[in-house]
């Protein structure tokens, strides 16, 4: 086993042979090149947890990563490793976690099905075919970011409604995501994503609406059905303003 420090120029250098190889970094302990036989040419990180057991992970490909980079999230993963975490075993546990479709396919199935009318499974079904699976689909769940949030509601600007309902739908998802132990309590990713602003639209209520108002109003007066207050605050002329809709 070779020892050098691991450079552009030495990795470059590094031919295949009929067996792999290693070489080990004289900068950072554990830090290592392992170059395969195909050619392949992979970072990897010697190390042994608090609990004794002998670790090698790798970090990358080079030509994905550059040797600056690699050693960069090796010395990362040396201080998880004295902080007494085992970034093999979370690396591990990544590869199986659930993917944003795999989590969307669990929240129609074991959440809208159960809780949810078939409009409302109907509306998060077509959020997650329109938006959510095409955009953010192949990420991992507990690698979901707020800057991936942010990007998918940049680019659905000019469908502010449409980019509202994808948010919520998202958010409650993570949430989900948390209770079902798919991601750390309290990291959901829309946290702090603001809405974007919506306008309501006016108008004008009808002759039919009109007179079951009134209709409701007289009843409610003889009945008792509302505090006093909110029956002198219906309006009682027949001049009607605009409303929100």
């Amino acid at each position: 086993m070779a020892k050098a420090k691991l450079t552009k120029t030495l990795v470059d250098k590094s031919e295949p042979g009929d067996r792999e190889y290693e070489v080990r970094d004289t900068i950072t302990p554990g830090f290592l090149l392992k170059v395969l036989p195909s050619g392949r040419k992979v970072f990897m990180l010697n190390y042994r947890t608090n609990a004794g057991i002998r670790r090698k992970p790798s970090i990358g490909r080079y030509g994905e990563l550059t040797v600056e980079q690699a050693r960069d999230i090796a010395k990362d993963w040396l201080a998880d490793v004295r902080r007494g975490k085992d970034p093999s075993a979370a690396k591990k546990e990544l590869r199986g976690a659930l993917t944003v479709a795999e989590l969307c396919d669990r929240f129609i199935e074991d959440y809208c099905k159960e809780h949810n009318k078939p409009s409302s499974v109907s509306r998060n079904e077509s959020i997650i075919k329109c938006h959510l699976k095409p955009k953010l689909g192949i990420i991992k769940v507990p690698e979901l970011d707020r800057a991936d949030v942010l990007k998918v509601m940049a680019g659905m600007k000019s469908t502010p409604v449409a980019a509202n309902r994808m948010l919520s739908a998202l958010r409650k998802m993570m949430n989900l995501a948390e209770l079902w132990g798919e991601r750390p309590d309290g990291s959901n990713p829309c946290r702090h994503v603001p809405k974007f602003p919506e306008k309501g639209k006016t108008r004008f209520i009808t002759d039919d609406e009109m007179i079951r108002l009134f209709s409701y109003l007289d009843r409610a007066d003889r009945e008792g059905l509302e505090h006093p207050f909110l029956l002198l605050g219906c309006p009682s002329s027949g001049l009607l303003e605009p409303i929100q809709a």
